[in-house]
């Protein structure tokens, strides 16, 4: 059996794609997730209606699934003019795929080789703020408050809609044998939020594999994720210089950073 060059670690079923197409390169992985992701409360008292709002941004996939599983649960469609907004080019993919959603409705970072983030976003929804007085994020239980402020500071009302919340992994017995086993190999690691960052080095310091975290080379779909990691690791006493690449966070940006990382070897 060949021991996984790579560690995917995005929430159960983001990382099977990734998985197939590494290895139809021939690069084997270990599928991990470091995050589960929960739904929340959204019963009558905690519910938005869409049609209340001008906009309603989603902070990711995962964000447009939970909100629109809650609306089809409630009987209702996507109302008619109502503009969505995604950080990034995969939340976009994942809003137009909602039935009855025109993708001419989505906003989207123009530069889809910029960050995919709020700060990418926010030249498209600058340019529609006179027609834009309600705004609806939908997000996770915890998130940053970069757009919302930015959005309040021009006067615009906003909401905030948690729909889910991420829980870090306990690592099993035989997981944690697993890692190990990667570990061992030099191994390539995914990280798509400062969350995983935190769940994954809890594991790694309970189970006592810090030397061997030393090691690994990540995948990175944002700077910031590289600035936390950095950081946790001189926090967790890990001595390392890790080689980080950085992509956008879509799945063919994510594959070719891997090749190419792996390629080197």
């Amino acid at each position: 059996m060949v021991t996984p060059q790579v560690v995917l670690t995005r929430p159960a079923g983001r990382n099977e794609p990734l998985a197939a197409a590494l290895a139809a390169q021939g690069f084997s992985s270990l599928v991990l997730p470091a995050l589960e992701l929960q739904p929340l409360d959204l019963s009558a008292a905690n519910w938005q209606d869409p049609a209340d709002f001008d906009l309603v941004m989603f902070v990711s996939g995962n964000a447009a699934a939970f909100y629109f599983s809650a609306l089809r649960a409630r009987g209702l469609c996507w109302p008619a003019g109502v503009r969505l907004g995604a950080v990034g080019a995969a939340t976009a993919r994942a809003l137009v795929a909602q039935p009855g959603v025109p993708a001419d409705l989505v906003l989207q970072p123009a530069d889809p080789a910029s960050l995919q983030d709020s700060e990418a976003l926010w030249p498209q929804i600058k340019a529609l703020l006179p027609q834009v007085r309600r705004v609806l994020i939908v997000r996770g239980h915890i998130g940053r408050e970069w757009l919302g402020t930015r959005l309040e500071q021009s006067g615009v009302q906003v909401s905030r809609l948690a729909v889910y919340r991420r829980c870090p992994q306990v690592w099993s017995t035989e997981q944690a044998q697993r890692v190990q086993q990667a570990l061992e190999q030099f191994p390539l690691v995914l990280l798509s939020s400062s969350e995983s960052v935190d769940a994954i080095l809890a594991n790694v310091q309970r189970l006592g594999l810090q030397a061997l975290w030393g090691r690994c080379r990540y995948v990175v779909i944002h700077p910031r994720i590289h600035e936390h990691l950095l950081s946790r690791l001189a926090q967790a006493g890990i001595d390392a210089h890790p080689v980080v690449k950085r992509c956008t966070p879509d799945d063919d940006a994510i594959v070719a950073a891997m090749i190419a990382v792996l390629s080197r070897d």
